[in-house]
C-alpha cells in the first residue's frame, strides 16, 4: 500500500478531493489493469503557521502553493507534489470574481508557482489585475496592505491571506483547484510514490546489509558530513547517538589517527590504528560517481573482534571433528611403567615444544597425543590429526598446506584451508611422520622454523601458531644416518621425546586392559593369566581386537582359559595350516591311489617326514 497525504490548511480546502481520488483510482484500474499497486489518500490539516513544527510521514505528499514551499523546507526526505494552478483555474476564478463583484481591480497574491503569468489574463478577462508574489507567510499582511494602497478592491489568494483581507474590508476569493489540476497532481504523485518506494526498498536493503556486516563502515561527503554510519561502526566505537546522518564527522569521532585516515585524500589498505583503548584494522577509499569524487569511506574491524571471530570459527571446526576425545584418565593401566610414561607426558603437556612419540604399532600413540593436547593450554583449540602414510605425496601436501583457487585441475572454488590453518592455536598430530617424502620434509621444516605457511599455487604468507606432536614406529635416528630423513627436521620434531613401551614390557596391564575391552563378558583368572603369556605383536590394539572378537563369539558368558585358547591368534594360524596341509596330503594320496611313497615323492617329502605328517594330521589310510 502506497500512502499519499494531502496536506491542506483547512478541511475541504481542495473541493471534493476524496471523490476525485476515487474517480482517479477507478480510471487508473481501467487504463492499467495489470498493475497490482494499491494507493490510499489521506487528508491532513495543518495550519500554515504550524507546518514547520510537523513531520509528515508518507510515501508522497500533495499540497498547493505556499504550503508546498513550506513543506519542502521541512520534509526533505519525502517527495512533495505541488498541485499546479493552471491557467484555466485562474481564468475560472477571475471570471467568477467579475460576475460577483463587477469590474474592480483585483490583487492576485500567491506563490510564484501558482500565479505565474496571471497578469497576461487582464485583457482576456477585461479585468484590472495586479500580481503579488508571496514567499513568506509572515509577509502576507504587509502584502495585502500594499495591495489595498495600490487601489485593489478584491483579493484572490489563500486562506490566511484572505482572512486578513476581509478584516480590513476587502472582498476575497479562493482559487479553486480544478479536476484537471488535481488529476495531474495525482498522476505525478503516483509516479513519484512508486519511484520513492523502490528507492526506499533499495536503501533499506543496503542499510540492512551494512548493519549486519561484521565491519564498521563510515562514509562522508565532500563537506565531511556523515552519509553512512552503520550499526557495527557504532558498536565498535561505542557511539550510540541517533540520526548521525548529515552531522559533521569531526564532531562525532575522537581526534587521532583514525579520524585523520578518514579525512585524508589518500586511500589505505589494512592500516592498524588505535582508537581509544582498542586497535582497529582499517581500509580507506574514496567514493566516486561518474569519475568525480563525492566523498570518502572507511571500513574497519576491532582487532580483538577479529580474534574472537577466529575463535568462533575454531569452535565450528571442533564441531566438524577436529577435536581430541581422549584424556590421561582414559588410559587404562596398572603397571608403574605406564604410570611413569603418563607423568612424563603430563610434564610435556605444560610446555609448548614439539613432541616426538615413538612406539611400536598399537601402543596408543594417538591416545597419548590427544591426552597431551587436552592437558595443555591449547585444549580449547583444534586437535587436527593426519596419517602421513595414508596419502600420496601430492595429496598429503595439499592437505597439510591447503591450496589457492585454480592451483590445479579440480581445485575447489575459493581454494581450501590446509591442516596447518585448521590447527591454528591448537595441535597438529602427524602420525607415521617417518613416511613423509624428502620434498615434503623440506616444506614441513620451513613451516616449523618460520611458523608460517603458503598455500599451493598462492603467494600469500599465512602465519600459524601450531604445536606439532609427531609419532612414528620407526627409528628416525637410524633413518637420519642413512639419509632417509632430514636431520634438521628430526631435531625440530624431537625437542621432547616420549617412548611408549610395547605390551610385552608391561604384561601386568593385560588383565585390566582385557576387562575394559570385554565389556559385557567376564574372564576367569586362568583366562587372564593365559592372555599374559601370549605374545601380542600388535600390542594394545591387537589385544583390543582379540577381546572384541571374544565378546562377539562368547556372548554374555564367563570366558574360561579353554575358550581363550581356542581363539588365540597362533591357535587360529595353526588351524589354518592344519586344514591346508591335510588337504594337500589327502589330494596327493587320492591321486596316487593311496600309495604313500608316490604321494610323498609328489609332495617333495621324504618318507619319514611324510609318515610323521600322516600321524600329526591324524590321516589313517590302512
Amino acid at each position: 500500500m502506497i500512502n499519499i497525504k494531502l496536506v491542506v490548511p483547512r478541511k475541504g480546502y481542495i473541493k471534493d478531493a476524496m471523490e476525485r481520488f476515487k474517480e482517479f483510482i477507478l480510471q487508473e484500474a481501467k487504463d492499467a489493469p495489470e498493475e497490482n499497486i494499491k494507493f490510499q489518500l489521506e487528508e491532513v490539516v495543518i495550519p500554515t503557521d504550524k507546518i514547520h513544527e510537523v513531520k509528515v510521514e508518507a510515501d508522497v505528499i500533495i499540497s498547493r502553493g505556499l504550503v508546498t514551499k513550506l513543506l519542502k523546507e521541512h520534509n526533505e526526505s519525502v517527495p512533495i507534489v505541488d498541485i499546479p494552478v493552471q491557467g484555466i483555474d485562474l481564468i475560472r476564478s477571475l471570471v467568477e470574481c467579475k460576475e460577483r463583484f463587477g469590474r474592480k481591480k483585483v490583487a492576485v497574491i500567491g506563490a510564484a508557482n501558482m500565479i505565474y503569468g496571471v497578469e497576461n489574463l487582464e485583457s482576456i478577462i477585461d479585468l484590472p489585475i495586479q500580481k503579488y508574489i508571496l514567499d513568506d507567510i509572515t509577509a502576507s499582511d504587509r502584502t495585502v496592505d500594499q495591495a489595498a494602497n495600490d487601489g485593489c478592491k478584491i483579493v484572490i489568494s489563500g486562506l490566511n491571506t484572505n482572512k486578513y483581507a476581509e478584516r480590513i474590508g476587502l472582498q476575497t476569493m479562493l482559487v479553486e483547484t480544478g479536476k484537471e489540476s488535481f488529476r495531474q497532481a495525482l498522476v505525478e504523485a503516483k509516479r513519484l510514490a512508486i519511484v520513492s518506494r523502490k528507492e526506499q526498498e533499495k536503501a533499506k536493503r543496503y542499510q540492512t546489509i551494512l548493519d549486519h556486516a561484521y565491519e564498521g563502515v563510515i562514509a562522508v561527503d565532500l563537506n565531511k558530513r556523515i552519509s553512512v554510519f552503520n550499526s557495527s561502526a557504532q558498536k565498535i566505537l561505542s557511539i550510540y547517538q541517533k540520526d548521525l546522518t548529515g552531522k559533521p564527522v569531526t564532531g562525532i569521532l575522537n581526534k587521532g589517527k583514525f579520524l585523520d585516515l578518514l579525512l585524508s585524500p589518500n586511500d589505505f589498505q589494512e592500516e592498524i590504528v588505535s582508537y581509544g583503548s582498542i586497535q582497529l584494522s582499517v581500509k580507506k577509499a574514496g567514493i566516486f560517481l561518474k569519475g568525480k569524487k563525492t566523498g570518502d569511506m572507511v571500513a574497519f574491524q576491532d582487532v580483538t573482534g577479529i580474534q574472537e571471530m577466529e575463535g568462533k570459527i575454531r569452535k565450528q571446526i571442533h564441531s566438524r571433528g577436529h577435536v581430541a576425545k581422549y584424556n590421561f584418565n582414559d588410559i587404562v593401566y596398572k603397571s608403574g611403567l605406564i604410570g611413569q610414561t603418563i607423568e612424563i607426558a603430563k610434564l610435556y603437556s605444560e610446555a609448548d615444544s614439539n613432541i616426538l612419540i615413538v612406539g611400536e604399532t598399537g601402543t596408543g600413540k594417538e591416545m597419548f597425543a590427544q591426552s597431551i593436547h587436552n592437558y595443555s593450554n591449547r585444549r580449547k583449540n583444534p586437535f587436527v590429526a593426519i596419517n602421513c602414510a595414508a596419502l600420496p605425496e601430492s595429496l598429503l601436501e595439499s592437505e597439510l598446506f591447503g591450496y589457492a583457487e585454480g592451483a590445479f585441475t579440480g581445485a575447489m572454488k575459493g581454494g581450501k584451508q590446509g591442516f596447518f590453518e585448521l590447527a591454528h592455536r591448537g595441535t597438529l598430530f602427524l602420525d607415521e611422520v617417518g613416511e613423509i617424502s624428502p620434498h615434503l620434509q623440506s616444506r614441513l621444516l620451513r613451516a616449523l622454523q618460520e611458523r608460517e605457511i603458503m598455500r599451493i599455487g598462492d603467494d600469500k604468507i599465512i602465519p600459524v601458531d601450531v604445536r606439532i606432536i609427531a609419532a612414528t614406529n620407526k627409528n628416525l635416528m637410524e633413518m637420519v644416518k642413512n639419509n632417509e630423513f632430514r636431520a634438521d627436521l628430526f631435531y625440530r620434531l624431537s625437542v621432547l621425546d616420549l617412548h611408549l613401551p610395547p605390551l610385552r614390557e608391561h604384561c601386568e596391564d593385560i588383565p585390566v586392559l582385557a576387562e575394559t575391552f570385554m565389556k559385557k563378558s567376564r574372564l576367569t583368572d586362568e583366562a587372564k593369566e593365559r592372555l599374559k603369556e601370549e605374545e601380542w605383536e600388535g600390542n594394545v590394539r591387537q589385544l583390543q581386537n582379540f577381546c572384541e572378537r571374544l565378546t562377539v563369539l562368547c556372548k554374555d558368558q564367563e570366558i574360561d582359559v579353554l575358550e581363550v585358547e581356542k581363539h588365540l591368534p597362533k591357535r587360529a594360524e595353526t588351524e589354518r595350516t592344519y586344514v591346508s596341509e591335510r588337504e594337500r596330503i589327502l589330494k596327493a594320496l587320492e591321486k596316487n591311489h593311496f600309495h604313500k611313497g608316490k604321494a610323498a615323492s609328489e609332495l617333495g617329502m621324504s618318507r619319514t617326514t611324510f609318515w610323521r605328517k600322516l600321524k600329526k594330521w591324524n590321516i589313517d589310510i590302512d
